[in-house]
């Protein structure tokens, strides 16, 4: 199961070790740098710390090690809680999907990059289509549910360099750079089929089963200027997915709609 590629987004454990590794270094450096200090105090005060070493080595050795363990095990569990609270500041809690104001920012910068190096990168705005009657009809623990198996399987088919995000209560987006709008069409379809699988069950004796529309916008190295302006054209092609009937695909390109497909 792929994620997002990109240096903001790696392995879960892997930036937990990352993040250990650098606490429990900076620890124990600072054990040992106490130590030093406590010696060369009782240097300058007139003591003998070494004379007492001879005289009880494994006393000190002993200390020593402890107060090594200790500072490590201290700056392990610190790192664990610093890349827990990273991934929380970019992450959507109930998806694992990137949360939308992580989102909107990257989008920025790939847009701005798209521009720069003459390149394509399109967005798909994905909307479950009726949720709010999910809410209604069968409250907010079911919405929770089928919002949280959505992101399941919006990552189960996410290939590299895609980068996904929960950008509203029921909408999704998809970031494509290098996509044009034919193949980020494609893609959106992919998503599309992949978030209309998803069933809840309800009361353990019905399944709940969704369907997704979708817009998609490019931005062509002369064409979009801005994150902002590439958003609005494809919830402006999500609109025109809804108003043709729901649970499809359309793609907007030079200010209207150029293909639909159910």
């Amino acid at each position: 199961m792929k994620f997002d590629s990109t240096e903001f987004d790696l392995d879960r454990r892997s930036r937990s070790r990352r993040h250990q590794r650098r606490r429990v270094a900076q620890l124990v450096l600072l054990a040992v740098a106490a130590d030093v200090i406590v010696l060369l105090v009782e240097v300058a005060a007139g003591l003998e710390p070494l004379a007492d070493f001879q005289h009880s080595p494994v006393i000190y050795v002993h200390a020593f090690v402890v107060t090594i363990g200790t500072f490590g095990v201290f700056g392990a569990v610190l790192g664990s809680r610093e890349a827990m609270l990273e991934e929380m500041a970019y992450r959507d809690s109930l998806t694992g999907l990137l949360n939308s104001r992580f989102f909107h920012a990257r989008l920025r910068e790939e847009i701005a990059s798209a521009r720069r190096h003459e390149r394509p990168t399109s967005l798909v705005l994905l909307d479950i289509d009726h949720f709010k009657k999910v809410n209604d009809e069968h409250g907010h623990p079911v919405g929770n549910r089928l919002l949280e198996f959505i992101g399941q399987a919006i990552q189960s088919v996410l290939r590299e360099g895609e980068i996904a995000a929960r950008v509203g209560g029921e909408e999704f987006a998809l970031l494509l750079p290098g996509a044009t709008a034919g193949d980020a069409a494609i893609a959106a379809e992919r998503f599309r089929v992949a978030m209309g699988q998803v069933t809840v069950n309800i009361n353990n004796d019905r399944t709940l089963a969704v369907t997704v529309s979708a817009g998609v916008a490019c931005a062509n190295p002369d064409g979009v200027q801005d994150g902002t302006e590439i958003y609005n054209l494809a919830d402006r092609a999500l609109y025109a997915a809804k108003e043709q009937g729901r649970n499809r695909v359309v793609n907007w390109m030079a200010g209207k709609e150029t293909t639909a497909r159910p």
